[in-house]
């Protein structure tokens, strides 16, 4: 029997920017960057975020996509995960 399990996942971490009135002038604001799985594109993650933060000026300004391997113990993920039921069984 495997010893570990792995599994690879992508992330798509994307930098935020609020847009501000300050003294009649604009102000870009920086904002914590926002991680979403998978690979998301520019587009999507501007829908993604304009929805996070409705009623603000956000702007995306970059995404960077970043696919790593996870590893963890085979008796460390049988403690934490759940069973998942099989839908064959309630059909």
């Amino acid at each position: 029997m495997r010893k570990t399990m792995t599994k690879e996942v992508t992330k798509t971490v994307v930098k935020v920017t609020e847009v501000k009135s300050v003294d009649g002038q604009p102000v870009a604001e920086r904002l914590e960057d926002v991680t979403l799985l998978g690979n998301v594109s520019l587009e999507k993650a501007q829908r993604i975020v304009a929805k996070e933060f409705a009623g603000r000026n956000v702007t995306v300004f970059e995404v960077e996509t970043n696919t790593q391997v996870y590893e963890l113990p085979v008796e460390e993920f049988i403690e934490i995960a759940r069973v998942k039921e099989d839908s064959k069984d309630e059909e």
